[in-house]
């Protein structure tokens, strides 16, 4: 997977740089997925690709903006994964379901990696970055992470219009609490792991539990009234 692809009439300069860019990407990938932000340093990715220091910064100008670069190569697989899930469901009910278990299950089973990256890149060091604009491709996140909450929130809207979520929700609150709720589903504190052990619960069954609360927190009176 790859953000930056060669465009028509390009240079062989301009292809070669975005080769380049690509190769730096892929080896920072492969360090962070074993060792997360905390535990890479740019001259272990520069070794890695027997580059000098010097030369990958002009590539990308500190180490959290390669770390965005990954990130945004799994947000782009995430948004896909939504889009292509929610396509599949009629209902307005159907699409938000769609979106928590493409989320839930599909996402994070199949992409684990790129899940914990993105988290760490949403904690509070990395945004207070983007806002005094020291992070390359900060913008492009924020349009990624917004293209994904508009998603759930258009789901919402369709269900209010055809009847299948209630009609006194408001859709963008109900949209970040939904998106939020998932989340911390899926970031399980050790003490509540245990519980689950002692328990014999498996994390799959909760999540679904999870979803159907959620879902039946949102769906309209008229469904349970049939």
């Amino acid at each position: 997977m790859t953000i930056y692809q060669s465009k028509p009439k390009q240079s062989r300069r301009e292809r070669e740089k975005l080769q380049r860019i690509n190769e730096i990407i892929d080896a920072a990938e492969k360090r962070f997925f074993e060792r997360g932000f905390d535990g890479v340093s740019m001259d272990n990715i520069a070794k890695d690709l027997e580059l000098s220091k010097p030369a990958l910064y002009r590539y990308f100008s500190n180490k959290e903006s390669l770390y965005i670069a990954v990130v945004l190569r799994g947000m782009t697989i995430l948004n896909q994964t939504f889009k292509e899930t929610l396509a599949k469901e009629q209902t307005g009910l159907g699409k938000v379901s769609g979106f928590l278990r493409a989320l839930c299950f599909d996402y994070v089973n199949n992409h684990a990696d790129y899940y914990r990256l993105l988290t760490v890149a949403r904690e509070q060091r990395f945004m207070d970055l983007f806002n005094q604009g020291k992070v390359d491709g900060a913008k492009h996140f924020g349009n990624m992470a917004l293209e994904s909450i508009n998603l759930l929130i258009e789901a919402l809207i369709l269900g209010i219009q055809d009847g299948t979520v209630r009609d006194d929700l408001e859709p963008v609150q109900t949209a970040i609490f939904l998106a939020a709720a998932a989340e911390a589903a899926l970031d399980m504190t050790p003490d509540y792991q245990v519980l689950f052990i002692q328990r014999k619960i498996r994390k799959e069954t909760y999540l679904q539990h999870s979803i159907d609360l959620m879902l039946h927190g949102i769906a309209s009176k008229k469904l349970f009234d049939k």
